[in-house]
């Protein structure tokens, strides 16, 4: 701000004030050039922008002289615009002529405001000519048009409440949050995009619901050391992140909390940290190793899955339960330690590991859902620790070094390695359930015999087994689950006896075109193909091949 004169009577032409003092801080912030004679005018306009946060230095005093000239240069340096009020006062004022020339030396960006129909100098013709205005006839239109045109990093960003951070009101860029702050609110952040940098401070417990959700510029994150709770989806797409820390030992952190950072390649977990809840890292697509904590329980669902380029991962001892989906997609994932200590391991932990060759299972395992290596097509060997009580491995009798998992009596088959070499595989006659999804992807098994002991084939059972041609069905099966033969497109021949009473659905996707289903006419396997179009030949025609 200039004066128009160095007389006390310049400064008493309007006894008028702003509601609120000028900033003297650090952060970038508006710089306001007018003439003391139109206050009556300038000031409200300016408690108008201020109730909307931005930060303003101006100046009301009548200060003249070379260290206030000084003074003026500094704070038009510094500053990251100028708003300048055009009027005829201004106009002739020699304080706000240095300020205009300042301002363009510096490669300010002017904001003028026209409070009358002031004639401009021919000086400053040139230096205004290519800066956007706005007039002061109607004061709210001309607010709107501020806040539209105002640098948004001149904004104070943070509205908060005692202790607890409510709301960020604009896209900063840098932001540093007061210490004292113990809280910030649900979606308190959200969608900030501009914003690429946060300083928290050390007083903050509480990280809420989606606080930061979409902030997709935001390029680090560091959560101090008394932050003891992080909300579910709080930096959710957040995919600009690429380095995470977190310190606190006993921290919460919520589902999906850094689901789709898909920029995110370090992360750093505290070593008292026990459980990772669902999704917490799902979609990190740059994350390539993670150490996890040494006091770890529980992976939670999907909490690495589809962390596309994640290769190697050591499980601590103290993990008992790895849950369904944990570690689904990893598709670069060559290297797999469990430790001693593993008892559960969830519905498609690993699907779709694609890379990962071989699996060993503790002994301590005493629960494997359905399909834990489904779309593993790159496994040749699942061994089971010795001294398991209810689960076993045993090596495929043509190819010793493919080992086949079972329960512990071998009444259930669970999983046939998918990369086997060998072409025909003889299930053992104790089995009487093919788990879903165990033979899903064995592309070089032509042949399977499948003994009278089995009474149910499950979901996938043979999934893309893409060279399999012919499979009888015994008397026993009774159930055959959905999409058991998906994609089986070199299948021709199915004989499935009339036992069979539950079909699921899908059973020959994929392969109708070449596959013929041998079964007893009017049975439900003949009205199920019907109802499907799929080619059927009476097991009891003698005349049928």
């Amino acid at each position: 701000m200039s004066n128009t004169s160095s007389s006390q009577a310049a400064c008493d032409f309007e006894a008028v004030h702003t509601k609120f003092e000028a900033y003297t801080g650090n952060e970038p912030y508006l710089f306001v050039s007018y003439s003391h004679r139109d206050t009556a005018q300038v000031y409200p306009i300016l408690d108008a922008l201020s109730d909307r946060k931005y930060r303003i230095w101006y100046d009301e005093s009548c200060e003249t002289g070379n260290d206030f000239r000084d003074e003026l240069r500094h704070r038009i340096e510094k500053c990251e615009a100028v708003v300048l009020f055009v009027s005829k006062s201004s106009m002739e004022s020699p304080f706000c002529g240095m300020e205009i020339i300042v301002a363009r030396e510096n490669q300010k960006r002017l904001y003028p405001v026209y409070l009358d129909d002031a004639a401009v100098p021919p000086a400053f013709q040139m230096l205004l000519a290519n800066t956007h205005h706005s007039t002061a006839e109607n004061v709210e239109r001309l607010i709107k048009a501020m806040v539209r045109d105002l640098p948004a990093v001149t904004m104070d960003r943070l509205t908060t409440d005692g202790a607890v951070l409510k709301k960020c009101e604009d896209n900063g860029k840098s932001i540093e949050v007061d210490e004292g702050i113990t809280e910030i609110s649900a979606e308190a952040f959200k969608g900030r995009r501009a914003l690429h940098y946060i300083k928290l401070p050390e007083s903050l417990e509480s990280i809420g619901l989606e606080s930061f959700r979409g902030c997709t510029n935001l390029k680090e994150m560091e959560i101090p050391d008394n932050t003891v709770r992080i909300g579910e989806s709080a930096f959710r797409d957040c995919t600009d992140m690429k380095r995470l820390k977190i310190k606190n030992n006993c921290i919460k952190i919520g589902e999906r909390a850094f689901e789709n950072c898909s920029d995110l390649e370090d992360v750093q977990l505290p070593e008292g940290l026990t459980e990772i809840y669902g999704g917490v890292f799902n979609s990190c697509k740059s994350l390539k190793n993670i150490k996890l904590p040494e006091k770890l329980t529980i992976l939670g669902e999907s909490a690495f899955s589809d962390c596309i380029v994640l290769k190697e991962v050591a499980i601590p001892e103290t993990v008992t339960k790895i849950d369904d989906l944990a570690f689904n997609g990893c598709i670069s994932m060559t290297k797999l330690e469990l430790s001693e200590g593993l008892k559960k391991i969830g519905k498609s932990a690993f699907k779709n590991c694609r890379a990962l060759s071989k699996i060993e299972l503790p002994s301590t395992v005493t629960s494997i859902s359905n399909a834990p290596f489904r779309g593993c097509e790159s496994l040749k060997s699942i061994k089971v620790a010795p001294k398991n009580k209810n689960y076993k491995s045993e090596p495929n009798k043509r190819e010793g070094s493919d080992h086949v998992l079972f329960n512990k009596n071998k009444s259930v088959l669970i999983a046939y390695p998918a990369s086997s070499r060998e072409v025909q595989y003889d299930v053992p006659d104790s089995v009487t359930v093919i788990s879903d999804w165990a033979f899903c992807e064995c592309k070089k098994l032509n042949r399977i015999t499948i003994p009278d002991s089995v009474k149910e084939i499950g979901e996938g059972a043979f999934c893309n087994c893409a060279l399999l041609d012919e499979v009888e069905i015994p008397d026993s099966v009774s159930i055959i689950d959905d999409c058991a033969f998906r994609g089986c497109t070199n299948l021709e021949k199915v004989i499935v006896p009339s036992s069979v009473t539950e079909l699921g659905w899908g059973l020959f996707d994929g392969c109708e075109a070449n596959v013929t289903v041998y079964c007893e006419k009017g049975s439900a396997v003949w009205d199920y193909c019907v109802r499907n179009a799929i080619v059927t030949c009476d097991i009891n025609d003698k005349d049928s091949e």
